[in-house]
């Protein structure tokens, strides 16, 4: 069982799978699922005290995180609104918010981070740019610096997606060009501030993009995969990590059946993009486990609408069958070979997965008898 309070013994077979892991991530199916946030969070708590992790990067804003970790306020209150809304706004979360706020005044705090390049907190509209001025202003003609950081300002409020062709020529010229300048050893005594700044530049080039569909919606993962890199190779060095998200994100081979896109999206292009796991360094993924969290039945909250999604499957599923047979809730490691022919839940428990994909995808699962709905602050 693993729904003992503050009890991390029943957690040993699942910290001795890990080993000496360096990097373990934590998935979702669907960003709605109340108790698997909360076995994540004790989950999180076992690693901090017991195995060394003492980073957590969650899917938020790289920015956004990376401020609201530097300001005095309770991480609670300024969690909403910058850090993701299904995130801050769960009743689930709260105990992990609190954790990390209490451990941040400890000897050994469990820093917490962002991994997303996409970039809709307060902070991120409200204190990108003008940070990002300060940092330009030290290589970069006035002149040059605000008309870029004015084209910034509207893509974070939303307003550069009719930008013309030759406005997004001007900010793609201009944004690789303080890429050039902020490559490592270009500022002196600064290889940090300008590997951050570096990665939000980055970012930024997705967002727009994106926004203005000259890349899929999916490769978004790339510049994810990019910023997590950064933060395990330069800002957080030889530290052990955490990475928390939604599977489409965190597994090995991408979010659907084949591809991260439509089935019907050419091969070619399906080979090119990988999701963020896909994306890391290859030493990296040696140094991972990937832990996969589903549940039999129940329901979820779609962070879309909000509205709560009923999950019930025609036939029996292999989460049933294996909480049945553990009489309650299950760690199973995927290094068996074979199993019953029953299929696993996939995507936003939409689609499935054989026990051989669920291998490809995962290192080890905790499969739960029911799934609850998170409840949402107002």
């Amino acid at each position: 069982m693993l729904n003992k309070p503050d009890d991390f013994a029943d957690l040993a077979v699942l910290g001795e799978a890990i080993g000496t892991k360096s990097l373990v991530m934590l998935d979702e199916l669907t960003h709605g699922e109340g108790n698997v946030f909360a076995y994540k969070s004790r989950i999180v708590r076992y690693l901090h005290q017991h195995k060394g992790f003492d980073v957590l990067v969650m899917e938020s804003g790289l920015f956004d995180l990376d401020k609201i970790w530097q300001s005095p306020q309770h991480l609670a209150d300024i969690a909403l609104g910058n850090m993701f809304y299904m995130y801050a706004r769960s009743q689930q979360m709260q105990p992990l918010l609190h954790y990390l706020n209490h451990a941040r005044t400890t000897a050994r705090p469990l820093v917490l981070a962002g991994f997303d390049g996409r970039f809709s907190g307060t902070m991120s509209i409200s204190r990108l740019v003008p940070e990002f001025r300060q940092i330009l202003q030290k290589f970069v003609p006035q002149l040059q610096s605000e008309a870029y950081l004015k084209q910034i300002q509207q893509l974070l409020d939303g307003k550069m997606t009719a930008a013309t062709p030759a406005i997004q020529q001007q900010f793609l010229i201009m944004n690789q060009s303080i890429a050039a300048m902020l490559q490592p050893g270009k500022l002196t005594g600064a290889a940090l501030d300008a590997g951050f700044w570096y990665r939000i530049n980055a970012s930024l080039r997705q967002m727009a993009l994106v926004s203005w569909q000259l890349r899929r919606f999916d490769e978004h993962d790339l510049a994810m995969a990019a910023n997590l890199q950064w933060l395990i190779d330069h800002q957080y060095a030889g530290r052990k990590v955490i990475v928390w998200g939604h599977y489409i994100h965190l597994n090995r081979l991408g979010g659907f059946q084949n591809a991260l896109n439509a089935p019907q999206t050419p091969v070619a292009q399906r080979l090119a993009v990988a999701n963020l796991t896909a994306a890391l360094a290859e030493q990296t993924l040696k140094n991972s486990y990937v832990l996969h969290f589903s549940g039999a039945q129940g329901s979820y909250i779609d962070f879309r609408d909000l509205q709560e999604i009923a999950v019930k499957s025609s036939e029996p599923m292999l989460e049933d069958t294996l909480t049945r047979q553990a009489g309650g809730d299950v760690f199973v490691p995927l290094q068996q070979n074979s199993m019953p022919s029953q299929q696993l839940w996939g995507h936003e428990y939409k689609s499935r997965l054989s026990w051989q994909q669920a291998q490809q995808r995962f290192d080890g699962m905790i499969l739960l008898q029911r799934m609850t709905p998170t409840k949402l602050l107002p």
